[in-house]
């Protein structure tokens, strides 16, 4: 059944897909011949205005070849309108008689060769000509260059905006056909069977959920007045052997036998992780849309009078947002415990909501520290309800690979949101992104208050309250603190420092829009979505956790070496792609390495109490990357906090292996001499 359903999931995006780059070519092939002219509108505006200023000289008597000042003017045009290469005027026979900018060009275009007052390709410049009219003859002609690049340029950026939106439209859609499908289809019949396996038991207690897209679950109306009519007949079998007083002979006979209270309806719910996968998914996207321009909205709230740096108080809310985000997680999985998956992840997403609507209304730094930790709050209580979720209905046998599910849903998301919400925030404007963000996470919740239900089948993940006593004893353990310390915690250092602060500022520095952002740090998450499945699949298979971890770490510091080295925009491209495989290759493998070579105090703590801790202390590394990064940019500039962020992997990866090289000597010379 589920390969079927992947089949038809991949089925479905090829055909998505193929129609998607089929429109995306028209559309570019309408943009390529519609935007020459539409830039020369631009210029044409300038040029009427231009035009007055002429004919008022002329009005006064100044002859059109005796006028002063006329370059002078040009000059003084060009430079409110840089889009404009050169300025000329020529005579009605073709003479030029005022230029700018014209005679310094290397390739001149032939302005002979112009035919009408239209916008042509004349060399390697779009030249627009403009007929000059004084007393109702023609008299000239005022000649507007534009660099045909601009008009490839910017083509090129919309080839790249579909590309990414292609990309953005497929993931989407294959999350989006996933849950479809699952309801639809694999739900109901895997519902069904359930429900027929208690009728074969004798157990007519239970009713099939009412369908509400139109699946295989039609098939529940006919099953359900079946099971109603046998609960109405013992209903009244009963009431006449009460009559009789022969109850208890007929609770004999049928004692092999369930049925409902007269007037109790319960109904069996398929419960599958294809049912929280997409809102999931859908609110990782919403809070990933700010993620390309998030420090530069920060940096509008700056003030010098705060007496601190700018790079210090742009890393403010990413930090305050990581650390909320850290504390709220041992509280959050408690209460989703308490109250139930489906009510804690809607509580989640309302607050999340709240939080990013007051976000893009934000006045003040201190305004936008408290919304961030709002968000922050109902983001953590997400992300733990979806992995208590994913835990609870998926057998212990495949746990592994349900977690891989999870986080390629949450990648998955994080790389549409930032990709899509640079080329949006470009359009749109920052605030408006933010609160698109809202909206968005909002449909989460309503997906999951109209579809998600609970498996009373599920299986139970017991967990236990955290104590004091809990953190002692791991962080007693050498090898746990390793591992945290020197392998997990400089991951996400290098994650929000380099990733979620640097970047954005560094390549605004560099010139690029916030569309370019998006699509530079997609890189990270393709990497992570595309390899870790096999790295995952190859340590199981190899073993030998700690060398994946430790070639994560190299590679971590090679990635922040790159771009110390080549200062550019495809230098960073290629950072950030190495820093995707680098966590790809040695930040899955962690929590494994702590479940083999701490078997022990694993045992005593308890394997989940252990992840909780794991990951709350992982998430310093959240909250310490933009405070490092920010602290090195003010004093060392960009790449020089590069280079210390690098520096920090290297040391931190050499410690790492060089430590387990000692755990692995001194095991064999204690199993040696024992």
């Amino acid at each position: 059944m589920k390969q079927l359903q992947m089949r038809l999931v991949l089925l479905a995006g090829g055909m998505l897909l193929i129609s998607a780059l089929f429109l995306s070519w028209l559309a570019l092939q309408h943009f390529e011949t519609d935007l020459p002219p539409e830039m020369a509108r631009t210029v044409a505006a300038v040029s009427y205005s231009v035009s007055g200023v002429i004919e008022k000289a002329d009005h006064y008597g100044v002859p059109l070849g005796e006028m002063v000042g006329v370059e002078a003017f040009f000059a003084a045009v060009r430079k409110d309108n840089p889009d404009i290469a050169y300025m000329v005027l020529s005579d009605a026979q073709g003479k030029i008689l005022y230029q700018n900018a014209y005679d310094t060009l290397e390739q001149k275009p032939d302005l002979r060769s112009v035919t009408g007052p239209v916008s042509q390709k004349v060399g390697a410049y779009f030249n627009t000509s403009v007929p000059l009219i004084l007393k109702q003859h023609r008299v000239g002609t005022l000649h507007l260059g534009q660099r045909s690049e601009l008009v490839e340029q910017q083509v090129q950026e919309i080839a790249y905006d579909v590309m990414t939106v292609l990309l953005v439209a497929s993931l989407i859609a294959l999350e989006l056909m996933r849950f479809v499908l699952t309801f639809v289809i694999a739900s109901p019949i895997d519902v069904t069977h359930h429900f027929l396996t208690r009728v074969r038991q004798g157990d007519f207690s239970y009713y099939l959920p009412f369908d509400h897209l139109g699946g295989v679950g039609q098939l529940s109306a006919q099953f359900n007045q079946i099971i109603a009519k046998l609960n109405l007949r013992y209903q009244a079998l009963q009431k006449r052997a009460g009559k009789a007083g022969e109850a208890e002979l007929l609770q004999q006979r049928l004692a092999a036998y369930q049925f409902h209270a007269p007037g109790e309806r319960r109904t069996l719910y398929a419960a599958a992780v294809d049912h929280i996968r997409w809102p999931f998914f859908l609110l990782i996207f919403a809070d990933s849309l700010s993620l390309s321009f998030f420090p530069v909205y920060v940096g509008q709230f700056y003030s010098p009078e705060m007496g601190i740096s700018k790079n210090i108080v742009i890393g403010l809310p990413i930090s305050i947002f990581m650390f909320t985000w850290a504390l709220s997680m041992p509280w959050a999985g408690m209460w989703s415990d308490r109250v139930g998956h489906r009510k804690a992840f809607i509580s989640g997403a309302v607050v999340t909501t709240l939080g990013l609507i007051l976000t893009a209304c934000a006045q003040s730094l201190y305004d936008l520290l408290l919304w961030r930790s709002l968000t922050a709050l109902g983001y953590g209580l997400v992300f733990i309800t979806t992995q208590s979720y994913v835990a609870s209905h998926t057998p212990v046998a495949q746990r592994t690979r349900g977690m891989a599910v999870f986080l390629s849903c949450f990648f998955a998301g994080s790389l549409s949101g930032s990709a899509i919400g640079g080329i949006l925030a470009d359009r749109l404007g920052n605030s408006s992104t933010i609160l698109l963000s809202g909206l968005l996470s909002a449909a989460s919740a309503l997906f999951v208050l109209r579809f998600l239900r609970s498996n009373p089948d599920a299986v139970a993940v017991a967990k236990k309250k955290l104590s004091i006593n809990d953190f002692k004893c791991l962080l007693k353990n050498k090898k746990f603190v390793v591992i945290t310390f020197l392998a997990a915690v400089p991951a996400k250092i290098a994650l929000t420092g380099f990733l979620y602060y640097s970047v954005p500022l560094y390549l605004k520095l560099l010139g690029n829009n916030q569309s370019t952002t998006g699509r530079v740090m997609m890189a990270y998450g393709l990497a992570i979505i595309v390899l870790s499945p096999y790295v995952a699949k190859l340590a199981d298979k190899i073993g030998h956790l700690r060398w994946f971890v430790s070639i994560g770490g190299y590679a971590a510091a090679a990635a922040m070496f790159i771009i110390y080295f080549f200062d550019s925009t495809a230098g960073l491209l290629a950072s950030i792609t190495l820093l995707g495989i680098a966590h790809a290759i040695g930040v899955s493998p962690q929590l494994a390495l702590i479940n083999d070579f701490c078997k022990e105090v694993v045992q005593e703590v308890g394997g989940g109490t252990t992840t909780g801790i794991f990951r709350l202390i992982e998430r310093l590394g959240n909250v310490l990357g933009p405070i490092i990064a920010g602290v090195l940019i003010s004093q060392f500039g960009f790449n020089g906090a590069f280079f210390g962020i690098g520096l920090v992997s290297l040391i931190c990866a050499s410690s790492f292996t060089v430590m387990f090289f000692l755990f692995e000597r001194n095991q064999a010379r204690a199993a040696f001499a024992g």
